[in-house]
């Protein structure tokens, strides 16, 4: 079987589950924004060529250059035009599905108010067109403590705004995660889907947690499920979803290449796994970069391109109706091949 095309890759529709709000904001965007404060974008962004690193010896490297960016997003309309350039983003690559992760108590702190935070995201959203279909994954710092996921529930159930899920975002082994129950106990009563980060940065015994104490519906990364044969199995059997960003792991140095990277054993073996771009400027990547990337890794072919996106589909928080919708457009683009 041939590799998937170039034209395959561009073409395909699109579904991304795991790239933050937060995280998405270019160094176009950031400069925007900080010109628009009176800043010098070059040396308040700490940016190298206009450009972010890309690469960071650790998880606090790339958090610094992200907090930088994300410290300008202070009034509505910042926030208004992160989202709508985010949007656009995601309609240029045919992305006709994301699920955005947001962390809406970064902005909270920095002073907007929640309705107009809210309305702010919805009016921006919508630059994507109607294609671009976009749902809202909020997120808790697990850093931060129980405290912080209290707050962002609050935040949500007063939310006018399209969300589909909740999160536990965070290092992994500053807060016992037993202190995140009620992230869990929420989405279930709001029927919202709820992903914990787990096995990113932390040990295989995190995803374990994940699962067994918060009931996880979705594992953000689980890489770290390759250095545990019994996890890896259980991941495989009971086909847990994972959101797999290769390029993000690689910069952040958990691996020291994409070769390096289980993706393709994951593919091989038979892991439930999505693709995702997660930071995607901060990591000078895209989603239909990190495609790019697995068809050469893994040896896909087209027709596995339309399974990775129809895997995508299933595993959301969309409704179904949106899943359908989404569904028939990959149906059609596989038929046309």
């Amino acid at each position: 079987m041939s590799l998937a095309t170039e034209h395959d890759i561009v073409s395909v529709p699109k579904v991304e589950l795991h790239i933050h709000l937060n995280g998405s904001i270019t160094e176009a965007t950031a400069s925007t924004l900080a010109r628009r404060h009176g800043a010098d974008p070059e040396q308040a962004l700490h940016l190298v060529n206009g450009r972010y690193p890309g690469s960071y010896p650790n998880f606090q490297g790339f958090l610094d250059a992200y907090l930088l960016a994300n410290g300008f997003v202070r009034t509505p309309e910042d926030l208004e035009f992160v989202a709508a350039e985010f949007a656009r983003g995601q309609a240029a690559q045919n992305i006709v599905y994301s699920e955005a992760i947001f962390t809406a108590m970064i902005y909270v702190r920095n002073g907007l108010e929640p309705a107009a935070m809210w309305r702010a995201l919805r009016t921006g959203l919508a630059a994507g067109g109607p294609n671009t279909r976009i749902g809202l994954v909020v997120d808790a710092i697990r850093d931060l403590g129980s405290a912080e996921a209290e707050a962002t529930i609050d935040l949500v159930e007063h939310a006018d705004a399209p969300i589909v899920g909740l999160c536990l975002t965070g290092v992994e082994s500053t807060e016992p995660i037993e202190n995140f129950r009620v992230l869990r106990e929420a989405s279930t009563r709001l029927g919202l889907g709820f992903e914990v980060h787990a096995g990113e940065m932390g040990p295989p015994e995190s995803v374990t947690e994940a699962l067994d104490v918060l009931g996880a519906d979705r594992i953000g990364h689980g890489v770290a499920s390759v250095y545990d044969p019994e996890l890896l199995a259980r991941v495989i059997r009971e086909q847990v979803p994972l959101d797999v960003c290769p390029s993000s792991n690689v910069a952040i140095s958990l691996f020291t290449a994409l070769e390096a990277h289980p993706v393709a054993r994951f593919w091989r073996e038979g892991v439930n796994m999505t693709i995702s771009s997660d930071d995607p400027p901060f990591f000078h990547t895209t989603l239909t970069d990190e495609l790019r990337h697995v068809v050469q890794l893994a040896g896909l072919s087209r027709e596995d391109l339309a399974t990775l996106q129809r895997r995508a589909v299933g595993v959301s928080f969309a409704k179904p109706s949106t899943q359908a919708e989404v569904l028939a457009e990959i149906n059609r683009w596989a038929a046309n091949g």
